[in-house]
């Protein structure tokens, strides 16, 4: 198992024949279609990308060298996390992530645009602390709030339902790095216990879902990743353990 990054000068590896996803092992945005993949139990090959020095052959699958970048075809891709997501859910629709209430998909892309502020607050709390003001905490905290409001107002298990959904693999990515931001001397944005209570059971109960189990790392890791990239050295590799880049199935947690 490999979780090796290609870069420049890296040659692509041999089409695999099924579904292959351009990814960054730590990033959010790639995270939300590895976690679909999974839990559509789709056949399909991983190959990890440095994105500050990328590979040539990437800008083919994605014209900014971008990702996640998904090869649903030999030399054919679409790009963008949201994109990719809806097309796999439409395209295999045997487990489907989405509502069939075209409401309730709407209620969903709007939940998921009214936390875009916590996002980027923790974009600024995690890379770009010097400019940290009480504004982006403060859009940090109501993001959260809105979500918790949500989930009290579903009064279900998962945002989608009995089981997680698309809305779940969209927000969740973030939220598992939310909590690394404490460990980095961030304790404005911290949990706190009695007044996030739904959303940390929310959260909870998400890190037990299969498709999460088998991609999400421990806060401690992404804290780790986190200050190097802060640092300008960002560690792509400190996951890899061999010289193979992996096909990638839902497998066991890595902490």
């Amino acid at each position: 198992m490999s979780e090796k990054h290609l870069q420049t000068g890296d040659a692509l590896p041999t089409y695999p024949g099924k579904l292959r996803l351009f990814a960054m092992r730590f990033c959010p945005y790639a995270e939300r279609s590895v976690l679909v993949l999974n839990a559509k139990k789709l056949p399909y090959e991983l190959v990890f990308i440095n994105l500050d020095h990328k590979p040539e052959w990437i800008f083919k699958y994605s014209p900014k060298g971008t990702v996640p970048a998904l090869e649903y075809e030999e030399g054919k891709a679409i790009f963008d996390s949201n994109i990719i997501n809806v097309y796999l859910d439409e395209k295999y629709p045997d487990i489907s992530l989405q509502s069939a209430d075209p409401l309730r998909r709407a209620q969903d892309k709007m939940l998921v645009e009214n936390f875009a502020s916590a996002q980027s607050a923790y974009y600024t709390a995690a890379f770009n602390s010097q400019a940290l003001q009480p504004s982006n905490v403060e859009n940090y905290h109501k993001g959260l709030e809105l979500l918790q409001k949500e989930i009290e107002t579903r009064g279900t298990k998962f945002l989608n339902g009995d089981e997680p959904g698309l809305v779940d693999y969209t927000l969740w990515p973030f939220l598992e790095r939310f909590e690394a931001l404490p460990l980095l001397g961030k304790s404005e944005f911290a949990f706190d216990k009695d007044k996030y209570a739904a959303l940390i059971a929310y959260m909870n109960v998400m890190k037990s879902a299969p498709a999460v189990q088998a991609y999400r790392l421990a806060p401690e890791t992404h804290a780790k990743f986190t200050e190097s990239r802060a640092k300008g050295d960002p560690d792509y590799n400190m996951l890899d353990s061999s010289d193979t880049v992996c096909c990638m199935r839902p497998r066991k947690k890595k902490e």
